[in-house]
């Protein structure tokens, strides 16, 4: 399941990428700038989950801010999540947790730090 979630990485995010490899995500595409990442999505790449770098946003890790595309005349609304790096372990729980629930995977805080 983990398999068809598409995650951007916007920043050096190492601790999230690595915890995404771990998870089974393949397709995560990581971009040096927002700059990049804007451009890759005006011209119609999709991503599940979208991760920022912001060294202030350590405190903002639960806050999701909407992105949306146009998607065969539909809106979708992409989860953005702030990240600091390294990511502290609360953060990297709920990064798990996000991860599994787009995917559809079940998921149990008893897991978590396995």
């Amino acid at each position: 399941m983990l398999r068809k979630v598409r995650v951007a990485i916007c920043g050096e995010l190492e601790t999230a990428h690595t915890l995404l490899k771990e998870e089974g995500v393949h397709h995560i595409d990581r971009y040096s700038d927002a700059l990049d990442l804007a451009c890759n999505l005006q011209q119609g790449t999709s991503y599940d989950l979208i991760l920022i770098y912001a060294p202030q946003g350590e405190g903002l890790i639960g806050t999701e801010y909407a992105y949306r595309e146009r998607l065969m005349g539909d809106w979708i609304t992409v989860p953005v999540r702030l990240l600091n790096e390294p990511a502290c372990h609360s953060a990297l729980v709920e990064l798990k947790k996000t991860v599994r629930e787009i995917a559809g995977a079940p998921y149990s805080p008893f897991l978590a730090d396995a």
